[in-house]
């Protein structure tokens, strides 16, 4: 089975980040949201030819996006940023990563920052299997949530939960994940990231597509 094989790969590749990954992790954790996203996405975007507005309306945002982007002013979801990387023709990795590091797997880069300073997603590494897969570890704060937007068919998403207790609303569902738990589900669907607890919840993503 796909899926199976995918996080086969996975399990393969933390092993062989695992001890990196926690000696230089809190050393190297940037403050700046999104820091290479807007040099990136100009210098992609030179390359292949195209106006702000070109990409823009391939990616399915509005040209004022793509300009807050490439200035650094504007915190963009994480699906409208890969449908960005999508028409670029890389992979979200590429377009989040410092140039020197592109090619790397291990990335730490700061991706996402919510409303209060506990909330924020940061992609550790990726890594390709027959596509590709995604090492994510997330915080959100007391009362913070994230709404995610539907991913393309066939991916998938592995949660493993560190500290509180994570709340997963769906359309018409919720699943709620304690710590030490984990927690797959197809990622094709609208879904919340809530965190109802009294303590600041920390938990890892895998993302398989």
């Amino acid at each position: 089975m796909q899926y199976t094989a995918h996080i086969a790969v996975f399990l393969c590749f933390v092993q062989y980040i695992a001890h990196i990954f926690f000696v230089t992790y809190f050393m190297t954790q940037s403050s700046t949201v999104l820091q290479h996203v807007g040099t990136n996405i100009r210098s992609l975007r030179d390359e292949r030819g195209l106006s702000q507005q070109d990409l823009a309306d391939q990616a399915g945002v509005s040209r004022r996006t793509i300009a807050a982007l490439e200035t650094g002013q504007v915190n963009i979801s994480l699906a409208k940023l890969d449908a960005i990387a999508v028409v670029l023709g890389v992979d979200f990795r590429t377009i989040v990563s410092a140039p020197e590091l592109k090619e790397q797997a291990l990335v730490n880069v700061l991706a996402w920052q919510g409303n209060k300073e506990e909330s924020s997603a940061t992609l550790l590494a990726s890594v390709p299997s027959r596509s590709q897969v995604e090492l994510w570890t997330w915080s959100l704060a007391v009362g913070e949530s994230y709404i995610a937007e539907a991913d393309a068919e066939g991916w998938q998403e592995l949660i493993y939960v560190l500290e509180g207790e994570l709340t997963i609303q769906f359309t018409d569902s919720i699943k709620i994940i304690p710590a030490g738990s984990t927690f797959s589900f197809a990622s094709s669907v609208t879904y919340t990231y809530i965190n109802s607890g009294n303590q600041v919840l920390k938990f890892m993503r895998n993302v398989v597509y």
